[in-house]
């Protein structure tokens, strides 16, 4: 397995101010229940750590949900776009990278038929 994209979030301000922006975007799509599975989720696969995790969530706490109750699996440009965040409090920044890979994405699902042609 491949090392943890986010270890950990710094106490930083702009840090702080990314990582709270990140989850008002979230929050948008999940209600706080939902918000832990997802996290759990990014746990699971590495993109986050523990440490990072349950940062994350005691943010989270004083914050407000318009996001849906019973869902927390999300469409595949919410995931990207968490990806995105990640990168960038991670101190990578491989937006270029993943920038292509949405367009790429974007375009196989709007004309899946040119991807597909034999």
């Amino acid at each position: 397995m491949s090392a943890m994209l986010l270890p950990d979030i710094g106490d930083d301000l702009p840090t702080q101010v990314l990582a709270t922006r990140w989850l008002g975007y979230l929050l948008q799509f999940v209600d706080h229940e939902n918000l832990q599975k997802l996290l759990d989720y990014y746990e699971s696969i590495g993109w986050i750590g523990k440490e990072a995790k349950k940062k994350l969530i005691a943010m989270a706490k004083g914050m407000k949900s318009s996001g849906s109750k019973n869902e927390w699996v999300l469409p595949h440009r919410v995931h990207l776009t968490s990806l995105l965040f990640i990168q960038r409090l991670s101190g990578r920044n491989q937006e270029g990278e993943l920038a292509g890979l949405n367009t790429y994405i974007k375009s196989y699902i709007e004309s899946p038929e040119e991807f597909l042609s034999v």
